[in-house]
């Protein structure tokens, strides 16, 4: 594009129109730069247009590299549009968003972005209940013709737009108040809340594969989630990227460092008794592995010159397993294994969960070994359990049979 349309691009819809975007650039998205794009609503083959188009990249562009020159903190006036709204709940230092961990910022801007593209140029003022339900519908319909509705994709984005208009009514912004208070008294539709497990059975046959091919840290890591429930991070850990002026030390990836994950000190430095701070709620989980058999079956086949440094590592790399790739290489064994598709390795916890309530496991027990707060959360875990009912059953029969011996 000519240098006075900076940052302009035109993408092609199917009918051979262009959809015009300033796009920011990408080492200063990558350095944390927002927006990353802003659609221009405009018409290219209108070259009345030209100059509007024109004076939107300049503004746009100005503002970035005022941004990238050192003035990170220097915030655009709030003009009363989604776009603005966005912008200030991700760079006002007393917004929420600031106080987030790093992966759920990451996540949040994925929604974030999508509104801002579809709805930044709306005005709070103009928008209401009719808008938030032609929002909510236009994202759950099916991505192809004829596929499942995306009501987790929906329910996602309703659920962003509530956290913008609570920031806003706390920043004491226009119209803020006003569509909380829509979004208040207004229900939407939830996702089915998830019913899968993976089972004992499951999980013995996966270790036997896993072993089989010589990948005994999946081995051991389905086996710690199953029998310890804990969450697959606090079991493999995770890549954390490393913030400007901190020193690269430790296992360190393409800018990241490898923090949170089990080591072979946490667990043989006290007798196989690990006591971990989990990722989530910052609880400590405290498990005694001589307990856990199967995970003591796989520990046993591991030689004792491999019992350091992290307790899951990808063999095939020599060090934790990368972002995403432990599910990768988890679906292979499962596969082989004979473990339904539908079944995910994030269904270990659960599986624990709902074992542990078919042994007729106090609840409040399970809640303690899941490092869980509330007892309701812990429910939400036990999927298809029958062993509560069976007792309840068998005390109704006894119940009944004392009666009747004393009539």
């Amino acid at each position: 594009m000519p240098s006075d349309f900076p940052g302009l691009k035109r993408r092609r819809n199917k009918d051979g129109t262009a959809r015009l975007y300033w796009v920011a650039r990408p080492d200063l998205c990558k350095a944390g730069y927002r927006p990353r794009t802003v659609p221009l609503h405009y018409d290219w083959s209108d070259e009345s247009q030209h100059s509007l188009i024109s004076s939107a990249c300049m503004k746009l562009q100005a503002e970035m590299l005022e941004w990238s020159a050192g003035r990170k903190d220097t915030h655009r006036p709030f003009d009363g549009t989604v776009a603005a709204l966005v912008r200030l709940y991700q760079t006002d230092e007393a917004s929420p968003y600031k106080r987030l961990k790093w992966n759920t910022r990451r996540t949040y801007d994925q929604v974030l972005e999508t509104l801002e593209n579809a709805f930044g140029e709306r005005a709070l003022v103009c928008l209401g209940l009719k808008d938030f339900r032609r929002w909510y519908d236009a994202a759950r319909k099916p991505k192809t013709p004829g596929g499942a509705q995306r009501v987790r994709k929906a329910h996602g984005l309703i659920g962003m737009v509530r956290r913008l208009v609570s920031y806003g009514v706390a920043a004491e912004l226009a119209e803020c108040a006003r569509l909380a208070a829509i979004l208040r008294e207004t229900s939407f539709e939830q996702p089915a809340q998830r019913r899968t497990r993976l089972t004992l059975q499951h999980v013995e046959a996966f270790i036997s594969a896993a072993i089989a091919q010589g990948r005994f840290s999946l081995a051991l890591g389905t086996a710690l989630q199953f029998e310890t429930t804990l969450r697959q991070r606090d079991v493999i850990g995770e890549w954390e990227p490393i913030e400007e002026g901190q020193e690269r030390s430790g296992i360190v990836l393409r800018g990241r460092r490898w923090v949170n994950g089990l080591t072979w000190s946490d667990a043989l430095s006290n007798d196989f008794e690990i006591y971990k701070e989990t990722t989530k709620t910052g609880a400590i989980a405290a498990h005694d592995l001589k307990l856990c058999p199967l995970v003591m079956k796989v520990v046993g086949m591991i030689p004792a010159d491999r019992r350091v440094g992290p307790l899951i590592v990808d063999e095939e790399a020599g060090r934790p397993y990368a972002e995403h790739a432990y599910a990768r290489e988890w679906r292979v064994i499962a596969d082989a294994a004979g473990v339904p598709q539908g079944v995910w390795n994030m269904d270990a916890r659960a599986g624990g969960i709902s074992e542990a309530d078919d042994a007729g496991a106090a609840l409040d027990d399970i809640r303690s070994q899941a490092a869980h707060a509330q007892a309701a959360t812990t429910a939400r875990y036990v999927r298809g359990t029958i062993g509560k009912s069976r007792k309840v059953a068998k005390l109704r029969a006894a119940h009944r049979a004392e009666r009747q011996s004393n009539d």
